[in-house]
């Protein structure tokens, strides 16, 4: 089976939503409807939800993606990296530490002498698990929102 690559559109939502900047995802997602015609995400779920038409998602670079690049700040997605390079390192004394397991991974802030952990998300998709991990740090304040 193969890793889930970027975050969903629903992810993305709810981390604009919560305030963070996603403008620099390093890979963007297009919908495009029966025609190719170029979607926004919401008509492309309105699209869905209603069996309007068929909606297809096409996944950029977005730095060198052959694609609108007006799209980039509208239809940017995180990587597994994205979501590394936003999470802090340390928080205190605690560390960040991601675990790759048979069936699962786990995202933590541990303390490494102690082993004391202060957060720790878990979920089938790594990428998932740092997702929640960047939703508690926005959340108490360790991640910057925008304008900020």
């Amino acid at each position: 089976m193969k890793s889930k690559q970027v975050l969903s559109v629903e992810q993305m939502k709810h981390l604009q939503e919560l305030g963070l900047d996603t403008s620099d995802g390093s890979m963007v997602l297009i919908a495009t409807d029966d025609d190719g015609i170029t979607l926004l995400w919401e008509d492309a779920e309105k699209a869905i939800k209603h069996h309007w038409y068929n909606v297809c998602f096409n996944l950029y670079y977005a730095e060198t993606g052959s694609y609108d690049h007006s799209y980039r700040n509208s239809c940017g997605v995180f990587t597994l990296q994205d979501i590394l390079d936003k999470l802090p390192c340390f928080i205190g004394t605690h560390v960040l530490t991601l675990q790759k397991l048979a069936n699962s991974g786990t995202c933590l802030y541990m303390e490494p002498y102690s082993r004391s952990i202060l957060n720790l998300t878990e979920s089938k998709e790594l990428i998932n698990s740092a997702y929640e991990m960047l939703c508690w740090c926005i959340e108490n304040g360790y991640v910057e929102k925008e304008g900020k």
